[in-house]
C-alpha cells in the first residue's frame, strides 16, 4: 500500500467520526496538504429538504466506498462513488478527492474543472496552504489542456463536449450547457465532438482536433424548421441532380460509340485485305469509321462539360446547404477548417 493509499485510509476513519455530526461534517477542514482525500465526510445539504438525514447517510456510504476503492486502486470505481457522494451532499471537500482522482487518470480537463469549483465553492474556508497546492496544480495542468469557445446563432441550444452536458456558465455539477455559453470549454488535447440542439431547430455538429493551450473558436448555425420547406431549399439541388445524370448518360452513350468506332475500324481493316472489294465500298467503311470516331469524340468532350458543370453545381449545393436565406447553416452541410490552432470539421446531421 503506497503512501497515498496509506492517507486515504487515514482519512476513512477520520470521515467516518465526522459523519456522526452534520456540523462537525461541515466544520473540520481537510488535512494540509496531505492529498487525496480530505477525510472530511458530506456537510448536509445547502437545500435542507425534508430527507436530508437520508442523504448525508447515503452520501457517507459513497464516500467510504469511494475511499475504500480508491484505496484498491480502482479509481474509475471511486470517482464514481464520489460523484454519487456529492450529488446527495454537496461538500467542497469531496471535489478535492475527485480532482486527485482525475489528476491520477490523466484527465486534466476534468482536475482542473474539480480543483477550480474546489477553490470557489470552499472560498475562505480553503487553508492558504491548500490554496497554494492547487494553485501550483492547476498551473501544471493548463498548458495540458484546449479552450474551445463555442457560439451559436440561437439562444437557449443545449451544448454537449463528446455528448456529455456541458456547463461553463455556473459551478453546479447537475447543467446542462445552454448558449450562449459565458466561458469556453476546457478538453483534453484530442479529438471532440461538439454538438448544439433546440427543439424546432436543426440539430448541428462541430468536430474539432486540439492539443494542449489552444484557443478554438467553434461556430455552430441552428435552422428553424418551423420556416417553409420553399425558404429552405436548396436551389441547386435539381441543377446539381440534372447534371451528374447527364454526366453518366453522355459517359454511357460515349462508351457504345467507342465500341462501334472500333467495330467500324475493323470492318475497314478487313476490306482492305480482300481482294475484290471496290473503292467505293472501302470509301464507305472508312466514311464510317471516321464518322463514329467523331461522334464518340464529342460524346465524350460532352461528358467533360457535364462532370465540370456537375462539379460546380455540387459546391454550390454544399454551400448553399449551410447558409438558408436567414444566413443560417442547413442540414447536410459540411465544411472543413484546418489552421495552426488545430483542424476542425462542421457539419448538421
Amino acid at each position: 500500500m503506497g503512501r497515498l493509499a496509506m492517507r486515504l485510509l487515514t482519512a476513512t476513519v477520520l470521515g467516518s467520526v465526522c459523519c456522526l455530526s452534520a456540523n462537525a461534517a461541515e466544520a473540520q477542514q481537510a488535512p494540509a496538504p496531505a492529498p487525496p482525500p480530505t477525510g472530511a465526510a458530506p456537510a448536509a445539504p445547502k437545500t435542507g429538504t425534508p430527507t436530508a438525514a437520508d442523504n448525508v447517510e447515503s452520501a457517507r456510504v459513497h464516500y467510504e466506498r469511494g475511499l475504500q476503492l480508491f484505496n484498491e486502486e480502482n479509481y474509475d470505481a471511486a470517482l464514481f462513488e464520489f460523484e454519487r457522494a456529492y450529488e446527495l451532499a454537496p461538500s467542497y471537500k469531496i471535489l478535492y478527492n475527485m480532482g486527485r482522482i482525475q489528476r491520477q487518470q490523466n484527465n486534466y480537463a476534468a482536475a482542473m474543472r474539480s480543483y477550480q469549483r474546489y477553490l470557489k465553492e470552499g472560498g475562505a474556508n480553503v487553508p492558504a496552504d491548500r490554496r497554494a497546492e492547487i494553485d501550483k496544480e492547476i498551473a501544471v495542468l493548463k498548458p495540458r489542456v484546449a479552450e474551445v469557445s463555442v457560439k451559436v446563432n440561437v439562444d437557449g441550444a443545449y451544448v454537449y463536449a463528446d455528448d456529455i452536458p456541458v456547463c461553463t456558465a455556473t459551478i453546479e455539477t447537475s447543467c446542462i450547457g445552454t448558449s450562449p455559453l459565458q466561458t469556453p470549454i476546457v478538453l483534453n488535447g484530442g479529438r471532440h465532438k461538439i454538438t448544439a440542439s433546440k427543439q424546432g431547430y436543426t440539430t448541428a455538429t462541430a468536430l474539432v482536433s486540439v492539443v494542449g493551450s489552444d484557443a478554438v473558436e467553434v461556430k455552430i448555425d441552428l435552422v428553424d424548421l418551423s420556416r417553409p420547406a420553399a425558404e429552405r431549399a436548396n436551389p441547386w439541388t435539381a441543377p446539381t441532380v440534372i447534371g451528374w445524370t447527364l454526366t453518366g448518360a453522355t459517359l454511357v452513350t460515349a462508351g457504345i460509340f467507342g465500341v462501334l468506332s472500333l467495330k467500324a475500324k475493323d470492318d475497314q481493316k478487313t476490306k482492305l485485305t480482300q481482294p475484290n472489294v471496290t473503292a467505293d465500298e472501302l470509301n464507305k467503311a472508312r466514311d464510317k469509321t471516321q464518322t463514329l470516331s467523331g461522334v464518340t469524340d464529342a460524346v465524350l468532350l460532352s461528358t467533360l462539360v457535364f462532370a465540370g458543370m456537375s462539379t460546380y453545381f455540387t459546391f454550390r449545393m454544399v454551400g448553399a446547404n449551410r447558409k438558408n436565406a436567414a444566413g443560417n447553416e442547413t442540414a447536410g452541410a459540411l465544411d472543413l477548417h484546418v489552421s495552426p490552432t488545430g483542424m476542425t470539421a462542421f457539419g448538421t446531421f
